[in-house]
């Protein structure tokens, strides 16, 4: 039947109203006994697919003895790939339609179902707004009179200039109208909006959310584990891609026109002209690394390494082994790399279009934050990076000092806080 879903955590770990105050059994059957005189806050919660920094955010709002969690996956899979790190009881829904319809069109009924009746103090819906799962669940809950939550990053742009890399049918008139429209009817709806960070609560405070009703918790990751590298390991890294004796750039993401992989390239080309002893590193699949690979110029081709896609117990080696990390995206709602690289000790270069950089990088200070597509831009930044071998120690430095207020456990706090006056109002 199609109510059925997958299952990935054993029905031990999803608690009753009965055992509310008892232990929570995770996954890997470890156990965290609960004080008998705290009441959890049951929560609900609805998203895309199980990306590993989410996996890493939601089992640490799991630890907690004041929140029980139940996450709810619209996706089996992310390609971001998976997180080792599971500890909260989550399963993923099954739709009533094939896979290659679009996501927006997907139906997917038990979770409705779940907040028609379920018995959770609050619920939370992340992801795609747009959807029909999303909506659906949505009037549902305003109907119930329960409390519900939005978490959401800043809106993509509204016109076709600031989104040239969308599709041009999403991009005309009459589908950005219908999208704003569904979006105020949510935010007016629910009870609290938790926004992915400054750049989003400033956004959704100029559509007339009120401020008290809205919360910041970016995207968080495990921040330790970049620091926990040893030396074999980075040496291992660099010898692979012979970046010995090199100053290394990084970009690490999705080889699509919005994320500016161009951009970094062409900006890293000029100023490596005069530099031979820079490098890059580019970290990621899709559908334009092929192109991309074959337009590399020829001057620098040995110095430009694609590595393709990497698993995320991977990475943390792989950003230590660069100098400073580049990030060109077009339009970003938050881009978690950035956490990742900061995590690493890295300066940053990034653009304003992206809503980690007004959060987690101080222009001149940890890095440089620039305007989209602006090449000369970037170019002029990397090269300072390379000739200034002090002054990218001590960005990396503030680096790492802005990415500690991100962790897990701080964001698993704020998450408590926002679900927690929500059901107050």
């Amino acid at each position: 039947m199609f109510f059925d879903e997958i299952l990935f955590v054993p029905e031990s770990v999803i608690k009753t109203s009965d055992s509310r105050a008892r232990a929570l059994d995770t996954w890997c059957g470890a156990q965290e006994e609960r004080s008998p005189d705290v009441v959890p806050l049951r929560v609900w919660l609805l998203t895309n697919a199980p990306s590993p920094y989410q996996s890493e955010l939601f089992s640490a709002i799991a630890d907690r003895a004041d929140i029980e969690l139940e996450v709810r996956f619209l996706e089996a899979g992310s390609p971001a790939g998976r997180s080792s790190s599971c500890r909260y009881a989550h399963r993923v829904m099954r739709s009533v339609l094939p896979r290659f319809v679009r996501s927006e069109l997907q139906f997917h009924p038990r979770a409705v179902w779940e907040c028609a009746v379920g018995p959770q103090d609050c619920y939370v819906l992340s992801g795609l707004y747009t959807s029909m799962t999303f909506l659906a669940c949505a009037l549902v809950l305003t109907i119930r009179s329960v409390p519900w939550v939005v978490w959401f990053e800043r809106p993509r742009p509204q016109s076709r200039e600031q989104a040239s890399w969308s599709p041009r049918w999403l991009m005309s008139r009459p589908v950005r109208s219908l999208r704003m429209l569904v979006r105020q009817w949510v935010l007016r709806s629910a009870h609290r909006v938790i926004c992915i960070g400054t750049q989003a609560r400033e956004a959704y405070a100029a559509e007339d959310v009120p401020s008290t009703l809205l919360d910041v918790l970016p995207y968080c990751c495990e921040i330790d584990r970049y620091a926990a590298i040893d030396a074999a390991a980075i040496d291992s890294v660099k010898s692979q891609f012979n970046l010995h004796g090199r100053t290394v750039f990084l970009f690490s993401g999705q080889m699509i026109e919005r994320k500016g992989v161009d951009v970094a390239i062409a900006a890293f080309e000029r100023a490596a002209a005069d530099r031979p002893a820079a490098a890059m590193l580019l970290l990621g699949n899709g559908p334009l690394r092929t192109s991309l690979q074959a337009d590399v110029p020829q001057s620098i081709r040995d110095r430009v390494h694609f590595a393709g896609h990497v698993l995320q117990d991977d990475l943390p080696a792989l950003f230590r082994a660069a100098d400073a990390f580049v990030f060109p995206s077009r339009h970003d709602g938050w881009g978690v790399v950035i956490n990742e690289a900061c995590a690493a000790g890295l300066p940053i270069i990034t653009t304003h279009q992206t809503g980690a950089a007004r959060d987690l990088v101080e222009h001149g200070r940890s890095g440089f934050v620039l305007e989209r597509d602006d090449v000369e831009g970037f170019a002029t930044a990397v090269r300072h990076l390379i000739d200034h071998p002090e002054e990218r120690a001590a960005f990396g430095r503030r680096s790492r000092e802005l990415v500690e207020q991100f962790s897990p456990d701080r964001g698993a706090e704020r998450f408590q806080q926002a679900v927690a006056a929500a059901c107050r109002e």
